[in-house]
C-alpha cells in the first residue's frame, strides 16, 4: 500500500509543480525563464558541443564500417 501512496504523492507533487511553473512573472512564465536559463548556461553549451562531436564521430564510424562491408562483399563476389 505504501507504493500506491508514493505514486499518488509523486503525481500530486508533479501536478503542483507543473501548475506553479505556468505562473507569469513579467512578460514570460517561470517555465520559459527556467528553460532560457538552462539553454544559455555554460554547461548546456558544453554538453551540446560534446553531443555534436559524438554524433559526428558516430556518423563517420557508420560510413567507415559501411564502406568496409561493401568493399569486402565486392571482393568476395569476384
Amino acid at each position: 500500500m505504501s507504493e500506491f501512496f508514493f505514486v499518488i504523492k509523486s503525481l500530486i507533487i508533479t501536478a503542483l509543480l507543473t501548475i506553479l511553473m505556468q505562473v507569469k512573472v513579467g512578460p514570460s512564465s517561470l517555465e520559459q525563464q527556467a528553460q532560457a536559463f538552462l539553454q544559455k548556461s555554460s554547461t548546456a553549451v558544453y554538453v551540446q558541443s560534446v553531443a555534436a562531436g559524438g554524433a559526428l564521430a558516430l556518423k563517420k564510424l557508420y560510413y567507415s564500417v559501411k564502406s568496409s562491408i561493401v568493399s569486402t562483399s565486392t571482393q568476395a563476389g569476384k
